[in-house]
């Protein structure tokens, strides 16, 4: 018996290493500026740039594209990550007078990981359209 074999036109791609390695110095020159936050206790800021930094690196970063942009992108979610931070901590600065604090800790606790959630996996998402949209702008002319 012989197997026929199916061609679906997806060519295999070697990852970028060369943009990884970039996007680890952008995100270690990221932590050292961040580095202030790493002191105040019971703050998670620090934790979700960290993770968003870890996922977008290794998600984004190997897929073809212009390596400016995916450090551009990096560089923003992190100043999102840092924005979302402040509003956070706004927000509990102006509830913990409405709240016992032993009640809003246990909500902060409860529903904060998944806040950062929501900004991480946004802001991941709108970085790979962004990358898409641009393949396909550079398809369109090359086929114009």
């Amino acid at each position: 018996m012989t197997r026929s074999q199916q061609s679906f036109g997806h060519h295999r791609r070697r990852p970028n290493y060369r943009h990884v390695t970039v996007g680890v110095g952008v995100a270690v020159a990221m932590f050292l500026v961040y580095s202030p936050l790493y002191c105040m206790p019971n703050e998670t800021a620090p934790v979700s740039i960290m993770v968003f930094n870890f996922f977008f690196i290794f998600l984004i970063f190997p897929l073809d594209g212009p390596l400016l942009r995916k450090v551009f992108l990096l560089l923003s979610g992190n100043i999102v990550g840092l924005a979302w931070y402040l509003v956070q901590s706004s927000f509990k600065a102006a509830s913990v007078h409405y709240l016992e604090i032993g009640a809003f800790e246990v909500i902060y606790v409860i529903v904060g990981p998944i806040i950062d959630l929501i900004w991480i996996v946004s802001f991941w998402s709108l970085g790979l359209s962004f990358l898409a949209s641009i393949r396909r702008r550079n398809e369109k002319e090359n086929s114009n």
